[in-house]
């Protein structure tokens, strides 16, 4: 989580200020904003079997279905944009990881101590590409990106979507649902889950050696409530079981969890 707020802060600042002026939302052509907040029950750590509570901001901003940004997604640009493909660069940042297991948004629970004694992993940059196909209810969408600094890891990212529109009563209610496989290479897998000797002794936990890829695969779904041509709820909820490599590390054995539980809900504004 760290530097987040920093990332943040820098996209808000970064829109332009005619959108804002005079407090009316006057959004340039071609150019989609939205902010918003809140709430995200996650694992403290990837693979912990405890989850915490955090209080998040959320931004997005695209522009004419080519342009994209925000700090789930990343930054990419729609290169290939024709009967349904999609295709395109893409730039993340992952955030790394803090051994004092601090999260600087969370609202409850304390900060773990399974974590002590392994180090911080650094933030990390992660570049790659994208490519998407839509074939309504359906959406197929494969990631690879290669991280630069920190992990120096090399992660995939695969999913299916099934999603449409539907009536709960007199409200209107789009949906997705869909599995995912996520590829990690030896080197994200050695630093989250590598123990060596050092970090044996400092922490307790036995060695390990997480220099093997491995994939992890789940299930999720969103739901997007559209209030007014303005205001949305956007609910999710997500189950992931992590792979061989990972799960049998002596972190996650000892103090973790296999199975990983993510849900959220959010309210957004779109200008």
């Amino acid at each position: 989580m760290k530097n987040r707020f920093t990332v943040l802060a820098a996209l808000i600042i970064a829109l332009p200020t005619s959108a804002f002026a005079q407090g009316k939302p006057e959004t340039p052509k071609g150019w989609s904003f939205s902010v918003g907040a809140g709430m995200l029950y996650a694992p403290s750590y990837e693979g912990d079997d405890e989850g915490r509570l955090s209080a998040l901001p959320n931004v997005q901003v695209t522009y004419a279905d080519k342009f994209f940004a925000s700090v789930n997604e990343g930054i990419g640009y729609n290169v290939i944009h024709h009967k349904g493909f999609k295709a395109g660069p893409v730039l993340k940042y992952n955030f790394g990881r803090d051994e004092d297991g601090s999260n600087s948004f969370a609202i409850t629970g304390d900060d773990t101590n399974d974590l002590r004694g392994l180090g911080d992993v650094d933030g990390s940059v992660e570049i790659g590409g994208y490519i998407e196909y839509k074939w309504r209810p359906l959406t197929a969408k494969l990631a690879l990106r290669q991280g630069i600094g920190g992990h120096e890891g090399l992660l995939g990212e695969a999913s299916v979507q099934y999603g449409g529109m539907t009536m709960i009563g007199k409200q209107r209610v789009i949906y997705s649902i869909g599995p995912s496989l996520d590829y990690t290479g030896g080197n994200y897998n050695e630093a989250y889950f590598g123990v060596d000797a050092a970090q044996s002794a400092a922490s307790g936990l036995a060695r390990y050696d997480a220099d093997s890829a491995t994939v992890s695969y789940g299930l999720g779904g969103s739901l997007v409530i559209p209030h007014t041509k303005h205001i949305s709820t956007i609910a999710f909820a997500n189950y992931k079981r992590l792979g061989d490599t990972i799960a049998d590390s002596s972190l996650v054995e000892t103090r973790g969890d296999d199975d990983q539980f993510t849900t959220g809900v959010f309210l957004n504004y779109k200008f």
